[in-house]
């Protein structure tokens, strides 16, 4: 029995371990005495791994958390990214941080992304530095601070290219716009090509700037769907709410946040249903007969969420939420009273936003995914007439 509760706690602990991988890459560590440790490093965003490094070493359940300091550095296999220990002034007062390693040479070139933000330290051999500061579309700076930017920026390309003056080509790289690190490593390279004496080589460290970002997929759409609650647009009719069903079909894109969340994306699909036809019996204000109401409408629904899958394997489960907003058009409303229409009104486009939640199931094939789930979608109006719901299963094809 005791042999038993040991067994099912040790499992119960190698399964949080590795569940804390949130994305293991294989790689190492290097100790502060210069030593290599081989095994999986949490593969996070840039900003992350400038705080902290998770690692397991190979063949051990139990993770280690290394701050700045703790190590000299750690890499990725395959030429993956390279961080070292360094002390850098990123918020005006000078810590240490993982630095992206990106050249080594005569002259380096070191990136520490904080706060969305990335700024690039160009070191000479001599020990002397200039700093390159590239904000991000939504920076975390202040309205005060977007206002000096310019100041800053046309500061820091002086000192960048006083730095790399003994290399013409060197400085001429660097432009007073929003370089690439493509670029930056490019100039760095050509200092070291036109500066070294001694032949030895300029070593670059993985800059290929797609290896930053995530990986992304379009996806084909098709589904079927039965919309209730929905709002007529003739709104003097005693029935403002009717249902239906429709097919829809469209196209999706999805850009992978595995360094974010294990198994996420963020997701922008458009979907189209064509014109369809929903009837809905009544009865006439005052009438003593049945009466019927024929709606006809097209729709166009656009939407941005998130997806997030579940566990290894062929097959997986997934999850969706998010927002949406439909746009109606070729609106139209025929209502009949004993066979002779009553009311033949054509309206201008309609539309509504509100929020979605479906779940289901995604099966891998080789390099795409076929998926198909099921999903309310639910309008946020704020009158609770016409408030509508709709149910759909939908099938996509991922590439």
């Amino acid at each position: 029995m005791k042999k038993k509760i040991v067994f099912l706690l040790s499992w119960t602990l190698m399964s949080m371990q590795l569940c804390a991988q949130v994305n293991p890459k294989p790689g190492f560590v290097i100790t502060n005495n210069g030593d290599t440790i081989r095994g999986v490093i949490d593969f996070r965003t840039n900003e992350r791994l400038a705080k902290q490094c998770d690692f397991w070493a190979a063949g051990e359940t139990k993770g280690e958390t290394y701050k700045p300091g703790d190590i000299e550095g750690f890499r990725f296999d395959n030429g993956g990214k390279y961080f070292v220990t360094r002390r850098l002034n990123v918020t005006g007062t000078p810590e240490l941080y993982f630095a992206e390693f990106m050249v080594q040479g005569m002259m380096n070139l070191y990136c520490v992304a904080y706060n969305q933000d990335e700024y690039f330290f160009f070191e000479r051999e001599d020990g002397e530095m200039a700093q390159l500061t590239k904000r991000a579309f939504f920076t975390s700076a202040s309205i005060h601070e977007q206002g000096s930017r310019v100041e800053e920026q046309r500061e820091q390309y002086g000192k960048v290219k006083l730095l790399l003056k003994d290399s013409w080509k060197a400085a001429e790289e660097i432009k007073g716009d929003d370089v690439s690190r493509k670029q930056l490593v490019n100039a760095v390279r050509d200092y070291h090509k036109d500066v070294c004496t001694d032949g030895s080589s300029c070593m670059v460290y993985e800059y290929n700037e797609k290896s930053d970002g995530p990986k992304n997929h379009f996806k084909a759409i098709a589904g079927y769907s039965y919309y209730t609650h929905e709002r007529t647009a003739y709104q003097t009719l005693e029935d403002e709410n009717y249902s239906g069903s429709t097919f829809e079909a469209g196209l999706g894109f999805e850009t992978e946040l595995e360094r974010v969340t294990k198994g996420g994306a963020l997701e922008l699909c458009v979907v189209y249903s064509p014109q369809a036809s929903f009837k809905h019996h009544t009865m006439v204000r005052g009438g003593h007969e049945p009466s019927y109401t024929i709606y006809k409408k097209a729709r166009c629904m656009g939407s941005i969420g998130l997806l997030k899958r579940y566990g290894k394997g062929k097959i997986v489960p997934l999850i969706r939420v998010g927002g949406f907003y439909v746009l109606h058009f070729g609106n139209k409303e025929e209502r009949y009273y004993m066979s002779k229409m009553i009311v033949d009104k054509d309206w201008e486009q309609t539309n509504h936003f509100g929020a979605y939640i479906g779940g289901g199931v995604e099966m891998a094939l080789g390099k795409h995914a076929a998926r198909l789930h099921a999903d309310l979608f639910k309008s946020l109006e704020s009158s609770g007439k016409g408030n509508m719901m709709k149910f759909g299963v939908t099938a996509e094809y991922v590439l």
